[in-house]
């Protein structure tokens, strides 16, 4: 079995280019998707016809307390140009004590703003109510109940950086797997198998010598792939550990046994080199790899997402760390991605004795 084992790491070291390539192109598609998701911060151009210069900065600096907006200060003139140009859809004009908007098309982002911006003038309308009561005294708005919130945005850019990273890295890392799975079989093709099959040594360990060296493949290739762009994109990734590691190793675990498959299956290497790349792709846009699923409505579609196993994998770990799921309670996308490798292995490995005898 070490001997096997050994032998396809000698053979990867000559050869690594497969790995690297599709690692490196995991890296840059990452960064590509990500960099082009913007950022969460809402940018709100400010003007105002009685504030002086000073005043509308001072009241700017007390709005952008929020990091969730980045409240801009401009010049009227400047701003209902832009509106007409349609540079940006809506600005603030802010007065002492009320505030109101120039809207030049409906946004998304109105809304949101609205509730804060009304949300700071009541603060302080009851701030001057209160001074009025009591002018001798120091008023201070204070929290009485705090709160700590956890949010999708504490995952660096957003949760849609967490997904773009997992989808990239499963689906490049199928790409290495599987291409790398042709040599198993040009060693059909050529004999050599048979030879390892009829030497004395047991065909259980020969498979296990060529499976353990494909999925070190994957775990090598995923973790230090998942570490790297982690810290790339400034992602914490928190919580049940053990699960993630589960699912991870679960599904590379299913990627095998779908190469072991079509490997068997494959009548040529020619024909199995056109089949990886369609399969590959196939299974991460069903499966949700470099979408959302939520953006798809088509039943006929969700239904064969299920049935990938990238979309298990993906939102699997995506749900446990936005829920903070228990083993106990992601038993589901492990069990799915352990079912599909027992059934995988067991068809193409059955296939390949039947081709042996």
């Amino acid at each position: 079995m070490w001997t096997v084992y050994q032998m396809q790491w000698k053979r990867l070291i000559k050869n690594p280019l497969f790995v690297l390539l599709f690692s490196g192109l995991t890296l840059l598609m990452v960064n590509v998707i990500a960099g082009s998701q913007g950022s969460d911060t809402i940018p709100v151009r400010v003007y105002s016809e009685t504030f002086t210069a000073e005043q509308l900065a001072d009241r700017v600096e007390e709005l952008n307390h929020n990091a969730s907006f980045d409240f801009i200060p401009a010049e009227a003139d400047k701003v209902r140009k832009d509106i007409r140009m349609d540079n940006y859809s809506f600005a603030l004009e802010l007065n002492d004590d009320a505030y109101q908007y120039l809207v030049g098309r409906e946004s998304s982002q109105l809304p949101i703003v609205e509730q804060y911006v009304n949300q700071f003038y009541r603060e302080k309308k009851i701030i001057n109510e209160v001074k009025k009561l009591h002018p001798e005294r120091e008023v201070k708005l204070k929290e009485t109940i705090s709160f700590d919130v956890s949010s999708l945005s504490t995952f660096g850019s957003g949760i849609t950086n967490i997904s773009v990273m997992l989808g990239m890295t499963f689906y490049f890392s199928i790409y290495s797997i599987m291409f790398l799975m042709t040599k198993l079989f040009e060693e059909k093709t050529y004999g050599t198998w048979n030879r390892l099959i009829f030497s004395p040594v047991s065909k259980t360990r020969i498979y296990i010598g060529h499976l353990l060296f494909y999925f070190s493949i994957g775990v090598i290739q995923i973790f230090t792939l998942l570490i790297i762009l982690s810290q790339m994109l400034s992602i914490k990734i928190s919580g049940h550990y053990l699960t993630l590691l589960l699912i991870i190793l679960a599904f590379i675990l299913s990627i095998v046994s779908l190469g072991i498959l079509l490997t068997a299956l494959a009548k040529s290497i020619s024909a199995l080199q056109v089949v990886i790349p369609i399969l590959a792709t196939s299974m991460a846009m069903i499966g949700g790899a470099f979408w959302p699923l939520q953006l798809v409505d088509n039943p006929i579609l969700l239904f064969a997402a299920e049935l990938m196993p990238i979309k298990h994998a993906v939102y699997g770990i995506v749900e446990t760390l936005i829920y903070n799921k228990s083993l106990l309670n992601s038993l589901e996308p492990i069990g799915y991605l352990l079912l599909c490798s027992v059934l995988f292995m067991g068809i193409g490995i059955n296939l390949m004795e039947r081709a042996t005898e």
